[in-house]
């Protein structure tokens, strides 16, 4: 992307096309007034729950937190996760058809082969994509025994100069039990936050997303941003942490704002629209203008070197 002036970037949008259609996803944009946008992918795969174990493993859980009708509660998540999959060259086209306004940020499965993901790498590499979108929860992974693909991840970033956009929170319906979302604790990356200090990790939702457990992990994802300067943070979802004093003072005596960034989630939270968020995060904010500024897209200008 060339350089231009650059002052309003949300860093988390989802182009899921099949519920919001593109005409109306370029209006929200516009309506917005956004300089910068990074449009997010994510490899979800419905199939993974064929899998006799994992089907098993889940039907499992379900009894363990008193479901009633467990196979309602798979056929549920497997719609779920058909709708809210977006393939990397959705991301790509929107990107190559709106140069000076999209970045995109693809993604890739963990779950899957190492083969296949060293091809998803090359698709990233080829589409011109400035990151990989990690989702424990939707994508059924486990940091630590993923560890080989993980590395083959994080090697390619490294390498290519890529982000690392990696979930961290709960996630709606049945991810909103830890028990369901739990490989999704900051405390897990921290091996290869450590490991890579040339990546940067982008601690989506700050560790807090979930509406039952407000702010489920954000002492754990405070502490990985305290110990590694390579960790960054963006609110997506979780706009209250820049709205409740007890979160802000935390984070500006702990970390500071410079390497927090703004996201709306859009469209997945229901019923809120870009420039909304946008208009009550300036009114109800505790932060001070310059740091203001910072989060809503000075940081992310410059994060990317633009």
């Amino acid at each position: 992307m060339e350089k231009k002036n650059v002052e309003l970037v949300d860093f988390h949008v989802h182009p899921l096309l099949n519920v919001v259609n593109e005409k109306e996803f370029l209006k929200e944009v516009e309506k917005a007034n956004l300089d910068l946008v990074v449009l997010v992918a994510l490899d979800l795969d419905p199939g993974f729950l064929e899998d006799w174990c994992v089907r098993r493993k889940f039907l499992e859980d379900c009894l363990e937190l008193n479901i009633c009708d467990c196979l309602q509660a798979l056929d549920t998540v497997r719609r779920m996760l058909n709708m809210g999959h977006v393939d990397n060259n959705v991301v790509g086209k929107l990107v190559k058809d709106n140069p000076r306004r999209f970045l995109g940020i693809g993604s890739v499965n963990p779950c899957k082969s190492l083969s296949y993901v060293k091809e998803k790498l090359k698709e990233i590499k080829k589409l011109g994509l400035i990151g990989v979108k990690l989702i424990p929860t939707l994508q059924f992974f486990n940091p630590l025994r993923e560890e080989k693909k993980l590395k083959e991840i994080f090697d390619f970033c490294e390498e290519h100069d890529k982000i690392v956009l990696y979930h961290t929170g709960c996630d709606p319906y049945l991810w909103e039990a830890p028990r369901f979302s739990e490989n999704a604790n900051p405390i897990y990356l921290e091996s290869y936050v450590r490991e890579y200090k040339n990546v940067k990790f982008i601690l989506a939702h700050m560790g807090s997303y979930s509406s039952k457990y407000p702010g489920i992990w954000f002492r754990e994802a405070v502490e990985l941003g305290k110990k590694y300067s390579n960790v960054w943070f963006d609110v997506s979802a979780v706009p209250y942490l820049l709205l409740e004093k007890n979160y802000t003072e935390i984070i500006h005596r702990e970390i500071g704002w410079d390497r927090i960034l703004f996201g709306s989630d859009y469209p997945v939270v229901y019923n809120s629209s870009i420039s909304s968020l946008i208009s009550y995060l300036e009114k109800y904010s505790y932060l001070s203008e310059k740091d203001f500024c910072k989060v809503m897209g000075l940081n992310a200008v410059r994060l990317l070197g633009l």
